[in-house]
């Protein structure tokens, strides 16, 4: 291992008190994580024929991909002095290893998605593209790496051209995401109540995505109702009852005084409940409501959720606040009556899931209601279809898989105050 590595370092400007700018920057670091270097690689970070970006656009995936592959050239594998230096067998090599799940940094419980590595690809080719045409002397070429081939768009319905490299890339689509990803219904209510009974400070994080469909980091940009920032939620009503909530994601928010980031909004919107969760939503927030009486929080921002010290939870600390509520589940999946679920639990025993595994239940339900690509991405907050097509595509099986559940999907009690928990329960 090198005692150097390349690095992404992220800026964040804030203006007008509570509106920020993130920017990535790629650093280069010694072996205890120290700057020790500047590069300007950041700024062949997009696409070649991209137009002015907006000041609130970053482009953190494509920087933390490129990083990963100057590690590969530089310090793991070929060691070159410079990028003039790169070969197309390098580019192949480094995007099948790590498609595979071969880099030296990985280890037997690294995943990709097909998605991910769609990605990097396309990280690393607009990243040479941009190098190669700034730099002339280059002796590898654009059309050393890819071609473009026409097709015809049905949605569009008009013929465009995609980009193809001139060499294979394999991935491993990870069947141990997808056993996990597959979370039984059981095992739902059992992670859900738990966190509702004993981690309750990341309850309406956990609801925000269950009956909501938003990103865990979304979720942690969202603010109180009184919040002097706007209210991060707005509750309609319709004969003295909640109709309809909606949450504001319209722009990120400075929401610590420390200027920490808590995490980033994906797509810009104004995001509604799910009208069939409402109900639990509403529960969820009641009960959240009651939790937090008396617990510190910076009245100047007015997050949602915050940490023991007042300040907002940023994903971080969700992610390590949800991983103890799983492992505190795993007894309760172990000694349930469900095959499924006894089995999700032996899992659990040897990987690990992260917060996303709601709003995958949440998608899950949502195409088993039948509902057409667009309603999906509406929920979903999608900015393109790809990942919404996914569900569709599998709906068949998604149906079969929860055809025996269906009617019990709305029907969760356990986590409701008036009959198990009490206002002073942490």
């Amino acid at each position: 291992m090198s005692d150097f590595h390349f690095a992404v370092y992220e800026h964040i400007w804030v203006y007008d008190g509570d509106k920020k700018i993130k920017r990535q920057l790629i650093v280069l670091k010694d072996l205890y994580n120290n700057i020790i270097g500047w590069t300007d690689f950041h700024k062949f970070a997009q696409s070649p024929s991209a137009r002015i970006k907006s000041i609130y656009s970053d482009s953190g995936k494509r920087c933390y991909a490129i990083a990963t592959f100057l590690n590969y050239v530089y310090f793991d594998c070929y060691r070159i002095s410079k990028l003039s230096e790169l070969t197309p067998q390098m580019v192949c090599d480094f995007l099948n290893d790590y498609g595979l799940c071969r880099l030296p940094r990985d280890n037997e419980n690294t995943i990709r998605t097909k998605t991910t590595v769609t990605i990097c690809i396309a990280a690393i080719m607009d990243f040479l593209s941009l190098v190669i045409k700034k730099n002339p002397c280059f002796k590898m070429k654009v059309d050393d790496l890819y071609h473009y081939e026409k097709f015809f768009d049905k949605r569009t319905k008009r013929e465009k051209s995609r980009r193809i490299p001139n060499f294979n890339v394999y991935f491993s689509d990870g069947n141990r995401q997808k056993m996990l990803r597959d979370l039984p219904e059981g095992a739902f209510r059992i992670i859900f109540n738990e966190i509702a009974e004993n981690h309750r400070n990341i309850l309406m994080l956990a609801a925000l995505s269950a009956f909501g469909g938003l990103r865990p980091s979304e979720a942690c940009n969202v603010r109180r109702e009184d919040s002097p920032l706007g209210p991060g939620m707005r509750f309609q009503y319709t004969n003295g009852k909640v109709s309809d909530v909606i949450v504001d994601l319209r722009e990120e928010k400075m929401l610590r005084s420390d200027l920490l980031d808590v995490g980033g909004i994906k797509k810009p919107r104004e995001q509604r409940i799910y009208p069939k969760f409402l109900n639990q939503f509403v529960d969820c927030y009641t009960l959240y409501s009651n939790y937090i009486v008396g617990h510190p929080y910076e009245a100047d921002y007015g997050a949602l959720t915050n940490t023991r010290s007042g300040k907002a939870m940023t994903y971080k600390s969700y992610l390590n606040a949800f991983q103890k509520a799983v492992q505190n589940s795993i007894p309760k999946m172990l000694a349930c009556d469900d095959p499924k679920v006894q089995h999700y639990g032996f899992l659990l025993q040897e990987h690990s899931i992260s917060p996303h595994i709601f709003r995958h239940w949440f998608s899950v339900h949502l195409t088993v209601d039948g509902i057409s690509i667009a309603e999906l991405m509406y929920w979903r907050g999608d900015k393109s279809p790809e990942l919404s097509l996914t569900y569709l595509q599998n709906k068949s099986e998604l149906v079969k898989q929860y055809y025996n559940v269906s009617s019990q999907i709305v029907d969760y009690n356990l986590w409701r105050a008036d009959k198990k928990f009490g206002d002073n329960h942490d």
